[in-house]
């Protein structure tokens, strides 16, 4: 972004008028898909998405070279199937995040699939609730992940579990990150963005409660490269930190579309910090364990991943160009 004009960085006029606009597009957008019957709303989330996918050139590159650096194996042809098969996920997963409210009216539109050891995911969050040790939950862009935490929070208002602490990033347009706040908390999340520091997150697990980040972009936080894909890719350390200080179990859960046009929850195993173990350590075991995890369901996955992110900021391209 560029610097900000006018006095005490006030962002100049043209650049309010533009942040103004994609707020009041927003709300239109989220005004109709909630009135929408689905079938519908998903072909005009397709649209929209499909438009941008042509109009957005850098964008568009970017998610080239990822797919690239993620599938070397596949060739040229494939990989552009793949990032239109990903333009189509994400508007059905627009839609779906905009009308989740209504959507999750239907307690069999998410189905919460058993894990390893036989638990679906809330039983593993009651569970660790219930031992008073609190729950870290890991995820990704990956599927519909704004259904995922509004029904996560739904069903712990429904068993009478601790509120879901979310850790979030700050859109740049104010209007519409107050916007996403004010849903975030409508559906029984509790926001913490990145701004309000770790106490919140801190407090919430130390208290027994229940937290969820998605680990799986570069941003602007204390981060260590982690093989992603085989290749180092910078993963936030804050939640693996905060979870290894207060020796609290992490799970790693994710969502994905069902072929009838719900949506399935499937998690791993729970990883547990250790005492024995230095606590650096035990940090890069953590966020190693996450990586993997969510390569494993990308990988199962790829249409509904965000690949337009720079998640390998410093690698080398496929072609041996920088990323940079």
């Amino acid at each position: 972004m560029a610097g900000s004009g006018g006095s005490g960085g006030r962002p100049p006029l043209w650049r309010r008028a533009r942040r103004r606009a994609w707020w009041l597009a927003a709300l239109l957008v989220a005004a109709v898909a909630t009135r929408m019957p689905a079938g519908r709303g998903r072909a005009a989330g397709v649209a929209i998405a499909r438009m941008g996918l042509r109009l957005r050139g850098k964008e568009r590159r970017l998610a080239q070279r990822n797919l690239a650096l993620a599938f070397p194996e596949r060739d040229a042809g494939e990989r552009r199937r793949l990032l239109g098969e990903a333009a189509v996920a994400a508007g059905r997963n627009l839609y779906d995040a905009l009308a989740a409210p209504r959507l999750l009216a239907d307690p069999l539109f998410v189905r919460d699939e058993p894990g390893p050891d036989g638990r679906p995911l809330l039983a593993v969050v009651r569970d660790e609730v219930a031992a008073g040790r609190g729950l870290l939950v890991m995820s990704g862009h990956l599927g519909c992940w704004e259904l995922f935490g509004a029904w996560l929070a739904g069903e712990l208002a429904k068993a009478d579990l601790p509120r879901l602490h979310v850790a979030t990033g700050v859109v740049r347009n104010p209007a519409v990150d107050g916007w996403l706040a004010r849903r975030r908390r409508a559906s029984g999340l509790v926001p913490v963005p990145r701004t309000a520091g770790v106490g919140p997150l801190l407090r919430c697990l130390r208290g027994g409660g229940v937290v969820a980040a998605l680990v799986d972009q570069n941003t602007d936080v204390d981060s260590r490269p982690v093989p992603f894909f085989g290749i180092p890719a910078p993963t936030p350390a804050g939640p693996a930190r905060l979870a290894v200080r207060l020796r609290t179990p992490v799970v790693v859960a994710t969502i994905a579309r069902r072929p009838d046009g719900g949506h399935v929850v499937t998690h791993g195993e729970v990883w547990r910090p250790r005492p024995d173990v230095p606590a650096e350590q035990q940090v890069d075991l953590c966020l190693m364990m996450a990586n993997a995890r969510l390569e494993a369901c990308v990988r199962r996955n790829p249409a509904e991943w965000v690949w337009y992110h720079r998640r390998w900021d410093s690698s080398p391209a496929p072609d041996g160009s920088g990323m940079r």
